[in-house]
C-alpha cells in the first residue's frame, strides 16, 4: 500500500451507497479519492484532478461509462489514465468488448468485495508503473542511440582525416618510385598502403553497420556488369593474398552478367568475403572465386577456400553481428565481426541471398552469393569509357583545415599541372573565392568556424556559375551526401580518396558554362 499512497483515484457512481462504500474502501487503503456522480462531472474532475485510476460505473444518468471512457482516452491530457469499469448488472461479453475497445483496462461486477477492488486497483497501478518505466527506458535508449550515432559519425570523420593524409603521402611515394625509392623503401610503402586500406575498410564497416541498425541505408543502384565488380574486388584482394602467401584463382564467365545494383556496395560484399577467406586460411591455401548463371536467370558467385572450415553449428551464426570464430588463427587476423553481417544485409537489399557451406573443421568453406540478373530487354549496351588525363587545365581552390592533407593534395595537384591556391578555413576560402577566379573548389566539410555546408551555400550565391564545387570529407553517410547536394556541391568524395579517383574526377569535369545556374550543369556522380 505504501507504494501507492500518493496515487489518486476518481470514483464515479450515481448510487450514493455504492459511491460511499467504494470510496471508503479506497481511502482505508491509503489512496487519495475524488468523487463524481455523473459522466459530465467525471470528465470535469478528471481534467482538474488528473487521477491515476478512474473506477467508473457503466450506467450513469447522463453519459454512459463507455462514452466517458472513450472521451477520457481521446483527450491527450487524460489519455494515460487507467479505467476500471464497474456494473451492478450482468455484463455480456459483447459489452465488455465495447468497454475494452473504448480503452478500459478491466471490469468489476458489483457488489464486489472491498479487497477485490483494492487488489484490482493495485494491479492496474502496477501495470501503469511498468509501462511508464518501459517508456522512460525506451526514451533513454533512443537518446543513447542518437548520441552513439553522433559519436560514430564524428569518429569516422576524425579517423578518416589522418588516414587521408597518410594514404595521400603513400600514394605520392608510389608516383615517385622512378625518382629514387629503393626496393626496401618500396616494400615498406606497400605495407603502409595495405594497412591504410585495411583501416579504411574497418571504419567503413563500423559506420555502415551503425546505419543498418538505424535503418538509414540507401543503395545507389544502376545497371552494371557483375564481372567488372568481381574484377575490381579481386584486384583489391591480391596484395593481401600475396602478403599472406595465399593462392587466388578465378573462374568467371566470359559474357557480361548484368544486374541492378550499387557498384560500391557490391564490391564491398565481395571484398569482405575475400578478406574473410584470407583471414581463416593458413599459408599456402587456395582461394577460388567462381561465377555462373543458373536456369532461373540468376548469377551465383562463390568464394571457396581450403582453410579451417566451419563446424555445423557455426554456419548460420557466422552472419550474426559481432560473431567470430574462437580460433587462434582468426583472432590473430583481427577484425570487428561485422563484415559478414554487412554482406548478408547488402545482398538481401539487392534481392539476393548469401549462404555458406562447410563439411566441417579443416575442410574449407564456400560462401555463395545469388543475385537476380536483369532481363534481356533492359540490359545496357556495352560501351568503353575512356578517361584521358588532363594536365594544367584547372585553377583550383583547396580548402582543408588539416595541414598535412592540404599540403599533400596541393602538391599532387600541382604535379599534375593544375594551379592551386589553399585555404585553412571557411572564412579564408570566402575571402579568396572571387567570381571567375577558380574552375574547381575542393572543400572539406568539417571546418572550424563556418562548416563546409555554410561555405558552399555562400559560395553558390557569390560564384554560382564559376566553379565546380567538390566536397572532400570524412563524413560519408547518406544524409551527409544529401545535405551536400542541398548546399550546392556537385560531387561528394569521402576520405581517404585514391589519387586515381581524384584524377578521374578532374578529367571528367566538363567546361564551366559562365552564367549558367549550377543546377543546369551536368552533376557528377557521388563517389
Amino acid at each position: 500500500m505504501i507504494a501507492n499512497a500518493n496515487a489518486t483515484i476518481l470514483h464515479v457512481n450515481d448510487t450514493p451507497a455504492s459511491l460511499y462504500l467504494g470510496t471508503y474502501s479506497l481511502r482505508q487503503a491509503g489512496y487519495h479519492v475524488l468523487e463524481a456522480m455523473t459522466g459530465g462531472e467525471a470528465l470535469k474532475v478528471a481534467l482538474e484532478g488528473r487521477p491515476d485510476v478512474v473506477v467508473l460505473d457503466v450506467k450513469l444518468p447522463d453519459l454512459s461509462g463507455y462514452e466517458v471512457c472513450r472521451l477520457l482516452k481521446a483527450d491527450p491530457r487524460t489519455r494515460e489514465t487507467a479505467v476500471i469499469h464497474t456494473s451492478a448488472t450482468f455484463i455480456t461479453a459483447e459489452k465488455k468488448v465495447i468497454g475494452l475497445r473504448a480503452g478500459a483496462d478491466v471490469y468489476l461486477t458489483q457488489p464486489f468485495d472491498p479487497e477485490e477492488l483494492i487488489a484490482t486497483v493495485n494491479s492496474v497501478l502496477r501495470l501503469r508503473r511498468v509501462e511508464r518505466e518501459a517508456l522512460a527506458n525506451a526514451a533513454r535508449l533512443e537518446e543513447a542511440d542518437r548520441k552513439k550515432d553522433e559519436f560514430l559519425a564524428m569518429l569516422g570523420h576524425e579517423l578518416r582525416n589522418p588516414l587521408a593524409s597518410i594514404a595521400l603521402a603513400v600514394q605520392m611515394l608510389g608516383q615517385k618510385d622512378s625518382h629514387g625509392l629503393s626496393e626496401a623503401d618500396s616494400r615498406r610503402r606497400d605495407i603502409i598502403e595495405r594497412q591504410v586500406s585495411h583501416l579504411r575498410h574497418l571504419v567503413d564497416d563500423l559506420l555502415d553497420v551503425s546505419r543498418i541498425t538505424r535503418g538509414k541505408y540507401a543503395l545507389r543502384r544502376g545497371r552494371l556488369d557483375l564481372n567488372t565488380v568481381l574484377h575490381h574486388s579481386l584486384a583489391a584482394a591480391r596484395p593481401v593474398m600475396e602478403e599472406r602467401l595465399l593462392v587466388l584463382k578465378e573462374a568467371l564467365p566470359a559474357e557480361p552478367c548484368w544486374v541492378d545494383g550499387d557498384r560500391t556496395r557490391l564490391e564491398q560484399v565481395f571484398t569482405n568475403l575475400l578478406d574473410n577467406a584470407a583471414k581463416y586460411s593458413p599459408e599456402g591455401s587456395v582461394i577460388t572465386v567462381g561465377a555462373h548463371v543458373d536456369a532461373d536467370h540468376r548469377v551465383l558467385v562463390s568464394v571457396q577456400d581450403t582453410g579451417i572450415g566451419l563446424p555445423q553449428g557455426e554456419q548460420e551464426r557466422i552472419f550474426e553481428l559481432f560473431a567470430q570464430l574462437d580460433t587462434g588463427l582468426a583472432r590473430s587476423r583481427g577484425g570487428l565481426g561485422i563484415g559478414l553481417t554487412l554482406v548478408r544485409h547488402l545482398v538481401e537489399e539487392h534481392g539476393g541471398q548469401v549462404s555458406v557451406f562447410s563439411e566441417g573443421p579443416g575442410q574449407g568453406s564456400t560462401f555463395t552469393v545469388t543475385l537476380p540478373l536483369l532481363a534481356d530487354a533492359v540490359r545496357p549496351e556495352a560501351r568503353v569509357e575512356r578517361v584521358e588525363a588532363q594536365k594544367g587545365e584547372w585553377r583550383i581552390l583547396l580548402v582543408d583545415d588539416n595541414p598535412d592533407a592540404r599540403e599533400g593534395l596541393s602538391e599532387m595537384l600541382q604535379m599534375w599541372g593544375h594551379t592551386v591556391v589553399v585555404a585553412a578555413d571557411g572564412h579564408e576560402a570566402l575571402t579568396l573565392a572571387t567570381p571567375g577566379s577558380y574552375d574547381v573548389i575542393i572543400l572539406d566539410i568539417g571546418l572550424p568556424g563556418l562548416s563546409g555546408y555554410q561555405v558552399a551555400e555562400e559560395l553558390r550565391q557569390r560564384v554560382a556559375s564559376d566553379a565546380h564545387l567538390i566536397a572532400l570529407t570524412g563524413y560519408g553517410a547518406p544524409e551527409d551526401r544529401a545535405r551536400s547536394e542541398e548546399a550546392g556541391f556537385d560531387l561528394h568524395l569521402v576520405k581517404p580518396v585514391e589519387l586515381v579517383e581524384i584524377g578521374r574526377v578532374l578529367a571528367q569535369l566538363g567546361p564551366v558554362k559562365r552564367g549558367a545556374h549550377p543546377r543546369q550543369r551536368v552533376r557528377a556522380r557521388s563517389a
